[in-house]
C-alpha cells in the first residue's frame, strides 16, 4: 500500500508554477535565484520540507539548509554600497597573521579575502574587480 499524498497548498502550487516557468525560460541562470529559494524555504517551514521539496522538485538538502539560515537584512532600494577604509590598527599589528574580510553582493556572490598585515590596501581593488564583472 502506497503512502497517502497530502494536497499541495495553493501557495506551494503557485510557487511551483513560477519555478516551472523559470526552468522553461531560455534566459534563466544556472542557479536558482535566492528570492525563489527564500520563498521555498519559508513555505517549507510552514508546510514541511519533504512536502514542499517534492512539490517544487528542489534538492532536499539545499532546501533544509536554507530553512535554517538566518534571513538576510533587507536593504532599501536606494541603498548604495560604500567602502570603509581600515587602517593598519584595525587589521592587526604587523606581527599578526592579518585579517579576513568577506564581501557579498545582492545576488549572493561572495569574496573572502585573507590578508597578511601588509596587504590591507588590496581589498578595495579586489572588491571592485568582483562587482565590475557582468553576471
Amino acid at each position: 500500500m502506497g503512502r497517502r499524498r497530502l494536497p499541495v497548498p495553493a501557495e506551494v502550487e503557485a510557487l511551483a508554477q513560477r519555478l516551472a516557468a523559470y526552468r522553461r525560460s531560455p534566459h534563466r541562470q544556472r542557479r536558482l535565484p535566492e528570492s525563489l529559494w527564500a520563498e521555498a524555504a519559508a513555505l517549507a517551514k510552514r508546510y514541511g520540507a519533504g512536502r514542499v521539496q517534492e512539490a517544487l522538485r528542489l534538492n532536499y538538502v539545499d532546501l533544509t539548509r536554507r530553512m535554517t539560515q538566518r534571513a538576510p537584512v533587507a536593504l532599501p532600494a536606494s541603498f548604495s554600497p560604500a567602502f570603509v577604509e581600515l587602517g593598519r590598527a584595525a587589521l592587526g599589528t604587523p606581527q599578526s597573521s592579518g585579517a579576513s574580510v568577506e564581501l557579498q553582493d545582492q545576488t549572493g556572490r561572495k569574496l573572502t579575502v585573507r590578508l597578511a598585515a601588509s596587504q590591507d590596501g588590496e581589498v578595495l581593488a579586489l572588491a571592485r574587480a568582483l562587482w565590475s564583472t557582468v553576471a
